[in-house]
């Protein structure tokens, strides 16, 4: 996604690139080049894939920028010591993409993800906030209990009306005089069932009300990351109707486990990424929103730099991740990207499998403040962070235009 180009340092970076990458290698030509400052790093410039053309002309307009070398840390570590620094399961899907969702390794916060978190601090300034995942139940929007409203999961194609086909035209009355009744000996479980019906079925007939006649002014891609985003995109538009002042989302699209044939498969999940992310942008700029959301990309791990037998690539896990919007201070690549891509280089475990140098705390810290919280609170939100030093943290002024 995010490969060297131009390098006029001690070495040429693209050819290290090349030589590791071997057949799998994107060709210099076709690399689609970013402009502006890339910060401290080894390279002037750096290339996108080519199918990532809206993800270059947000970067080129400043309005989207890269985390690199990004991903699960419990503490600053090298190739020496990352087994007894790391206290996550490595190379595993499902450990590691539950604590890209948590930023909590060591369970201080246990239960709780890092956006029910964020949620949760906005709550307690009195602000109302909603969490909602689309087609996916994700821990990410997780809290703690009672502080916050319980995450809703959306269908990407839309919120369906309870009861929309009756047998009879008083179900609704049915069931909330079957589950309102109490008695001096009603069972505690019993209650709760009955309350969390009745809350559930006025939820939805809540958001099926303030979701209907909204339409978006853009086409978003037919595919199942397009949907996601266009239905972010109703939500945020029916955020008034809802009386809501800030929301969360949390969405997925899958498919890159490339274990062969990774150029042909990126081609196709590339493409419709920046196709749904260029609707997206474009939705948020006409109904006036660009400036107050912010999308962050992540994943589980990034992919080994050597391809395998069959053209494909295994496990990896430091990457590069982009964020933008239209309060992001794009034009940067934040953090280090390796300076030897080799597996003789310093951050390089095998395989070109990369030791990240910057963490999900750092990403997610200045999310946060941008989002409006700040002192303590910022210790719930990642409860890891003093395990770094101050230095591993960008400022929130340095990423984000702050009012």
């Amino acid at each position: 996604m995010l490969v060297p180009h131009t390098c006029t340092g001690s070495k040429d970076m693209y050819a290290e690139y090349a030589q590791v990458r071997e057949e799998v290698a994107l060709k210099k030509t076709d690399l689609r080049v970013l402009n502006g400052t890339t910060g401290n790093q080894i390279c002037e410039t750096f290339g996108v894939h080519p199918k990532l053309q809206a993800v270059q002309e947000m970067y080129n307009d400043g309005d989207l920028l890269f985390f690199t070398n990004t991903g699960v840390l419990t503490k600053e570590t090298d190739k020496y010591n990352y087994q007894r620094d790391t206290v996550t399961q490595l190379f595993a899907h499902n450990w590691m993409q539950r604590e890209a969702q948590r930023v909590d390794p060591l369970k201080e916060e246990d239960g709780t993800g890092v956006l029910g978190r964020i949620a949760d601090a906005l709550t307690l300034k009195g602000l109302n906030v909603g969490a909602f995942a689309i087609d996916v139940n994700a821990i990410s929007l997780v809290g703690r209990p009672g502080v916050s409203s319980t995450p809703f999961i959306l269908s990407g194609g839309g919120v369906t009306n309870f009861n929309y086909n009756p047998s009879t035209n008083s179900m609704n009355s049915i069931i909330t005089s079957l589950n309102e009744a109490t008695a001096h000996d009603s069972g505690i479980f019993g209650e709760l069932w009955s309350s969390k019906l009745i809350k559930s079925i006025a939820d939805n007939q809540n958001i099926y009300n303030t979701l209907a006649g909204k339409v978006t002014e853009t086409t978003f891609p037919n595919s199942g990351l397009g949907r996601q985003l266009q239905m972010v995109a109703k939500m945020i538009d029916s955020r008034e109707a809802r009386g809501s002042d800030a929301d969360v989302f949390f969405l997925s699209t899958g498919g890159w486990d490339t274990h062969s044939d990774v150029l042909d498969r990126q081609n196709e999940l590339f493409a419709d990424v920046d196709a749904s992310f260029k609707a997206f942008s474009n939705e948020m700029k006409a109904k006036g929103t660009w400036d107050s959301a912010t999308v962050i990309q992540t994943s589980d791990f990034a992919r080994t730099l050597n391809p395998n037998t069959g053209r494909g690539s295994d496990h990896g896990w430091g990457g590069n991740y982009m964020m933008f919007g239209g309060g992001v201070k794009g034009r940067q690549i934040i953090g280090s990207y390796p300076d030897n891509l080799t597996d003789e280089g310093e951050l390089s475990v095998g395989r070109g499998r990369m030791i990240p140098t910057t963490s999900w705390d750092a990403v997610f810290l200045p999310i946060a403040e941008w989002a409006g919280v700040n002192g303590a609170d910022l210790d719930e939100i990642c409860p890891n962070k003093d395990s770094f030093p101050a230095s591993h943290f960008t400022h929130v002024a340095n990423l984000f235009e702050m009012n």
